[in-house]
C-alpha cells in the first residue's frame, strides 16, 4: 500500500483550492463574506446564529447559578468537565460517524436532543431550586451533544460552500460563534438578573428551533444522504490517527491545541469566580465581560474570514497563543472592571485567532474521506484538553485564587507552544 505523500504547507494550500493569486489584502476585506453567496451556507449560518445566541445565554447562566449555589471554584471546574468530558470520550467516534452516515442527519439528531435537555431543565427550574448535582447532570448532557455535533457540523461546511469558499466558511463561523458571545452573556445576564435563570435556559431551547428552521431548507445532493459505510469498524475509526502521523503542519497543530485546551480554553470555568471575588462584581458585569470576550474573538474571526490563506499558517498559531499568553496573564494582576475589559478583548482575540486558522489546516488539507475522522481527533484533543484543564484550574484556584489560576493557564500555554516549537523545528 501507498503512504500518502508528505507535502509542505504551501502545496497544501494549493491543494485545497484556498490560494487566490494577486489578491491584495484590502481586495481580501471585500471578500469577508463571500461563503454567504451560498443560500445553503445562509440557511445554516442564520439558524446557528440564533441558536447560538441560546447557548451563551446558557452557558452564562449554568456557570454562574453553579457558583451561586455552591460559591466552590472546585465545583465550577467540575461543571466545564462535565461539560466536555464527552467531547473527550466521543470525538472519534462521532468523527467516524461522520465519514460514514449523512451529516446533516447526525447534526438534525444533535440538536433536537440539545434542545429538549435544554426545555427540561428550565421545566426544572419553573418548579424550584435545583441541585449543583443537577446542573452537573445536564452539563454532560449538553457535552455529549457536542461531542457528535461538532465533526459532523465542521466537516458539512464543504459540502455547504465548496473548497473555494471553505476558509471562509470556517473563519465566518468562528465570526458567528463569538459574535453571538457578544451578544448572548448580555442577553443572559439580564434575563438573569431580571427574571432567573429559568429564561436562560428556555430562550437555548427555543433557539434551536431556529437550527432546524434551516436544516429544513438546506438542500444537498443526493449522494450525501448515502452511508459511505454502514458497519463499525476499529480500523475505520483509527485511520485518522494514521494520516495524522504523516503530516507535519497538521501534527503541529494538533498538538499546540492540545496545550491550548489544558491551559488556554479552560480559563473560561474560572472567570465567574474572577469576576465575583477579584472585581466583585454581579452577573451582568459577568455577562458584559464575556461580551467584551467575544468581542475580541469575532474580531480575529473577520480577520482571518477576510484574509483568507494568507493567515492559514503555523507561524499565525503561534502569534495567537502568544497574544492570549501575555494577555490572560496581565489580567490576572488588575482588579479594575475596564482594565480587565481591555485585557479580556485582546486575549479573546488571540484565542480565536488560534483556533480559527487551526481549524482551517485541518480542514483545507484533509482528504475527503478522511475529513470526519481528523476533525474528530481535533475535537478529541480538545474535549480532552478542556475538562482537564478545568479541574487542575479548580483545584488550583480553590487554593489560591481564581487570578492566579488564570495566570497559571496563560504561563502553561506559553512554555508549552515553546515546547512544540522545539520538537518540530528538530524534525524538520
Amino acid at each position: 500500500m501507498m503512504r500518502p505523500k508528505i507535502m509542505n504547507q504551501n502545496e497544501k494550500i494549493i491543494q485545497a483550492e484556498v490560494v487566490e493569486e494577486g489578491v491584495t489584502p484590502l481586495e481580501g476585506w471585500r471578500k469577508t463574506f463571500s461563503a454567504l453567496r451560498n443560500p445553503n451556507y445562509r440557511y445554516f449560518y442564520m439558524g446557528q446564529t440564533a441558536s447560538l445566541i441560546g447557548t451563551w445565554a446558557r452557558t452564562s447562566a449554568l456557570g454562574w447559578l453553579a457558583f451561586q449555589i455552591t460559591h466552590s471554584e472546585f465545583l465550577l471546574g467540575m461543571v466545564s468537565v462535565l461539560g466536555s468530558l464527552p467531547i473527550f470520550l466521543f470525538a472519534v467516534y462521532s468523527g467516524s460517524l461522520a465519514d460514514r452516515f449523512p451529516k446533516i442527519r447526525i447534526f438534525t439528531f444533535t440538536s433536537w436532543f440539545a434542545l429538549l435537555s435544554s426545555l427540561f431543565i428550565a421545566i426544572l427550574l419553573w418548579r424550584g431550586p435545583v441541585g449543583i448535582t443537577t446542573l452537573l447532570v445536564f452539563a454532560a448532557c449538553w457535552g455529549v451533544a457536542t461531542a457528535f455535533e461538532m465533526p459532523a457540523r465542521q466537516t458539512l461546511m464543504v459540502e455547504l460552500v465548496g473548497r473555494k469558499d471553505l476558509v471562509n466558511a470556517i473563519a465566518l463561523n468562528s465570526a458567528m460563534v463569538n459574535s453571538t458571545r457578544v451578544i448572548g452573556p448580555a442577553i443572559g445576564g439580564m434575563l438573569y438578573a431580571a427574571f432567573g435563570p429559568v429564561w436562560c435556559f428556555f430562550l437555548d431551547a427555543m433557539s434551536f428551533l431556529a437550527v432546524l428552521l434551516g436544516i429544513y431548507h438546506i438542500q444537498l445532493p443526493p449522494e450525501h444522504y448515502r452511508p459511505r459505510k454502514s458497519n463499525f469498524s476499529f480500523k475505520h475509526t483509527l485511520e485518522g490517527f494514521k494520516y495524522l502521523r504523516t503530516d507535519r503542519s497538521m501534527a503541529q497543530a494538533t498538538a499546540l491545541l492540545a496545550v491550548m485546551g489544558v491551559g488556554g480554553w479552560a480559563y473560561l470555568s474560572q472567570l465567574p469566580a474572577f469576576v465575583h471575588t477579584r472585581l466583585h462584581m454581579d452577573v451582568q458585569g459577568y455577562g458584559w465581560l464575556l461580551a467584551m470576550n467575544g468581542l475580541g474573538a469575532c474580531t480575529a474571526a473577520l480577520l482571518v474570514a477576510s484574509q483568507g490563506s494568507r493567515l492559514v499558517t503555523t507561524r499565525t498559531l503561534y502569534i495567537g497563543i502568544a497574544l492570549f499568553s501575555a494577555f490572560i496573564i496581565l489580567m490576572g494582576w488588575m482588579d479594575n472592571p475596564i482594565a480587565v475589559a481591555f485585557m479580556i478583548y485582546f486575549a479573546g482575540f488571540g484565542i480565536i485567532l488560534f483556533f480559527s486558522v487551526g481549524n482551517s489546516v485541518i480542514q483545507t488539507n484533509s482528504p475527503d474521506h478522511l475529513r470526519g475522522r481528523l476533525m474528530g481527533i481535533w475535537a478529541l484533543v480538545f474535549g480532552g484538553g478542556m475538562p482537564l484543564g478545568s479541574f487542575w484550574m479548580g483545584v488550583l484556584a480553590s487554593n489560591t485564587s481564581s487570578a492566579f489560576a488564570l495566570q497559571c493557564g496563560g504561563a502553561f500555554c506559553a512554555l508549552g507552544a515553546l515546547a512544540v516549537y522545539g520538537i518540530f523545528r528538530d524534525r524538520a
